[in-house]
């Protein structure tokens, strides 16, 4: 994905990237479960990750070391918000080619994570949507992992 196009553009082409893959476009999710689903959708552009296994997984490492959430109210909220619906499309076949590639980038993205400047405000995106993907990552010193495929 460009990092020169803003972040609500970054979000509007993961919307439309992945949109035979996103549940949370359901009508019939809580406000709550939609306003996390925005959130976790953010994420996965700020910090640069696709929703295969290894993006999926990825994303949760950042969210938990890079945001604003933290562990418990990450693993709350994704209980909440029934966010492992994706993971029931993996493949057996996409589970070996991710899994161990993920596993060991799991300490280089917790150091990149810890070498952010500050933690991304997990719910208080709104002001940063026009603002371009590289200055964000910029201010927030955020180093995405470019995956090897």
């Amino acid at each position: 994905m460009e990092d020169n196009i803003t972040l609500r553009q970054g979000l509007e082409l993961f919307h439309k990237e992945y949109k035979d893959h996103l549940s949370h476009n359901q009508n019939d999710i809580t406000s709550e479960a939609k306003a996390f689903f925005k959130s976790h959708d953010i994420a996965h552009v700020l910090f640069g990750c696709d929703i295969s296994l290894y993006g999926e997984g990825s994303v949760k490492i950042w969210t938990i070391f890079g945001t604003t959430l933290g562990f418990w109210k990450h693993i709350t909220g994704y209980q909440d918000a029934n966010a492992f619906q994706l993971s029931k499309h993996f493949t057996f076949a996409h589970i070996a080619s991710n899994i161990f590639k993920f596993l060991l980038s799991i300490p280089k993205i917790i150091i990149r994570a810890k070498q952010m400047t500050k933690p991304w405000n997990w719910a208080g995106f709104e002001q940063y949507l026009d603002t371009p993907i590289s200055e964000i990552r910029k201010e927030f010193n955020i180093k995405v992992l470019k995956r090897d495929n």
